[in-house]
């Protein structure tokens, strides 16, 4: 692993701690907690890609490294798929997917749009992100929300091994 690549990882972690923390809180409104899982996952992505160098500056990564998990035996072994590729495969699609719809939340990728962050529309705000009921968030509070995010949780464990 690179001194960069160690680096997004210390902040991608970082975030995932906060992730949990403000997960588990009561009251909150769910933009805060999301917010840092969009955070930790583009961070962890990053550092991923980071093993070749500079990368060019987007929100776009953690799709991308989950694909890149796709034919990756060691890291389907170490996350318990050992020798079922079928479901390895089709759980790293539907894991993309729902990281794709984290991904997608970061305010520069969507402008006018649900975000954790800013009120939206851009240029005139009628929405604000504490008051806004995210579908992500219902997802994540689903059987198959709650096996993505322990999916994650996990591919921060074995981190180093996978960059």
């Amino acid at each position: 692993m690179t001194e960069c690549q160690r680096l997004f990882l210390v902040q991608a972690r970082s975030n995932l701690k906060v992730f949990n923390l403000l997960r588990d809180a009561e009251g909150l409104p769910a933009c805060h907690a999301i917010h840092y899982l969009q955070m930790a996952t583009e961070m962890l992505g990053k550092a991923y890609f980071w093993k070749d160098g500079p990368r060019p500056n987007t929100h776009r990564a953690i799709v991308a490294f989950l694909r890149s998990l796709f034919a990756n035996r060691r890291a389907q072994s170490r996350l318990g798929f050992e020798g079922r590729n079928a479901n390895w495969q089709r759980f790293v699609v539907a894991a993309a997917a729902l990281a794709e719809e984290i991904e997608n939340l970061a305010p520069a990728l969507t402008p006018d749009g649900p975000n954790p962050e800013y009120p939206w529309p851009m240029q005139q705000p009628t929405t604000a992100p504490a008051e806004h009921d995210f579908a992500i968030w219902r997802t994540l509070n689903t059987a198959s929300g709650r096996k993505f995010l322990y999916f994650v949780g996990n591919l921060f464990e074995i981190a180093e091994q996978l960059l």
